[in-house]
Order: C-alpha cells, then sequence, then structure tokens
C-alpha cells in the first residue's frame, strides 16, 4: 500500500513539473545531442516504472505486469508531452522528450528485473550454501 501511494505522489509530482510553464530546461548543458534536460526524463521516467513494478508485481504474471508498466509509464510520458503543447505557452512538444521518457521506462524496469534476477541467483543462493 505504501509503494501506490508514493506511486501516485510521484506522479502528482511529475505532472506538476511537467506541465509548469515556468520551468524551462537550460539547453546550453549538453554532451553531444544529450542534454540533462533528456537524462532527466529518462531518468524521471525510469523511476516512475520502478515505482509502478514495485507497486503493482502481485497484480498478475511478471511479463505481463511489466509490459503494461512500461506502455503506461510511456503512454503518461507522451501524454505530457502533448500536455505542455496544449496547456502551456512557453513549453512545447518534443519527439526527444518523449523518446527519452520512453526510454527511462524501459531502462527502469530492465535494471529492476536485473536486481531481482541477480538477488534470486546470487544473494539467495548463498544462504542455503552448505557449510
Amino acid at each position: 500500500m505504501f509503494f501506490k501511494w508514493l506511486l501516485l505522489s510521484y506522479l502528482i509530482i511529475l505532472g506538476f513539473l511537467s506541465l509548469n510553464p515556468w520551468l524551462l530546461p537550460d539547453p546550453k548543458l549538453a554532451v553531444g545531442f544529450i542534454t540533462w534536460d533528456l537524462l532527466d526524463h529518462a531518468v524521471a521516467y525510469g523511476l516512475l516504472s520502478v515505482l509502478m513494478l514495485i507497486a503493482f508485481r502481485q497484480q498478475c504474471r511478471p511479463l505481463v505486469m511489466t509490459s503494461i508498466v512500461i506502455l503506461t509509464s510511456s503512454l503518461i510520458g507522451v501524454s505530457f508531452e502533448y500536455g505542455q503543447y496544449w496547456f502551456t505557452s512557453t513549453r512545447q512538444f518534443s519527439i526527444y522528450d518523449a523518446v527519452a521518457n520512453v526510454f527511462g521506462a524501459v531502462l527502469g524496469v530492465t535494471m529492476l528485473w536485473g536486481v531481482w534476477i541477480y538477488r534470486k541467483r546470487f544473494l539467495v543462493q548463498a544462504d542455503y550454501s552448505p557449510r
């Protein structure tokens, strides 16, 4: 239940930061074509997908839930990008930000699955090893 409230709080904060017309990314901070704004988007939606997967992991089969989380997180990211276009005058839709949102969602879920698999294979087996 805690993670569902945390997820709801995070969604509210993410929506506020995405649709806030006073927050504008600094276009000067970049490494090649990757700007800090794109990294912010990837990290934000990676965290969103991790929170979603933790909050709803017991709902159905793990791979089905993972697919639903990636799809939902990606749709939320693209919706917020369109919301910037429709509801603010100082921000605009960016396909690069939308791609960074989807990439972050996939990366977050992939990293969480990696942690779960690592824990299951190496840490749990270490507890039952003969001495």
